[in-house]
């Protein structure tokens, strides 16, 4: 009796850890797909446009829950004033699937005298589902000035892109099934 309860805790510890490791080890994101740019609102109907998004990464997980994502974030035509050897994303998503989308960055400039500068570049936010097939990316609007460190993201006239998506009726029923928690009722148009 006490060896085949001896065998059935030890069976029940091995499935329990194979069951850790599998739901910790980090899971590969290769995203390289065709989605819809466009601005909300039902005056910007024509500003839609196709692009090609490229994620490459690592979807970590810890042993509480919580998600994070290592890894690149490449969007055709998007202009990010960051180095690119400093493109590196590290983001920690939320239960919901929404993480920010920051680059810090350090540049040294020989031709003005050796100047450093650091910032952080805030280029929007996404969000995902549970399996990364499927991303959202709030891209936040740049002031009037150029101002690369000023951004704003507003639902009734944001930017926004949809992966993967041929239309923008795709993109935004995508969205709004992936943003049901934040639009608390709302409906993106």
């Amino acid at each position: 009796m006490k060896k085949l309860t001896f065998i059935s805790i030890i069976i029940i510890l091995t499935t329990l850890a194979i069951i850790i490791v599998i739901n910790l080890y980090p899971k590969e994101v290769k995203i390289n797909a065709q989605g819809i740019k466009y601005r909300l609102g039902t005056e910007h109907l024509e500003s839609e446009k196709l692009v090609n998004v490229n994620i490459q990464g690592k979807l970590y997980k810890s042993i509480s829950g919580e998600r994070r994502f290592k890894g690149t974030l490449d969007i055709e035509g998007e202009d990010i004033h960051v180095p690119l050897d400093q493109r590196k994303l590290d983001i920690p998503i939320t239960n919901d699937g929404w993480g920010a989308i920051s680059y810090p960055y350090f540049v040294y400039r020989k031709e003005d005298g050796g100047t450093e500068s650091t910032g952080i570049y805030q280029y929007g936010s996404l969000v995902i589902n549970n399996d990364f097939s499927k991303v959202t990316i709030l891209v936040s609007d740049r002031n009037q000035l150029n101002d690369i460190k000023s951004a704003t993201w507003s639902s009734e006239i944001g930017q926004m892109i949809t992966v993967p998506a041929t239309s923008r009726l795709e993109a935004i029923s995508i969205s709004n099934e992936m943003m049901e928690f934040f639009l608390k009722g709302l409906k993106l148009k």
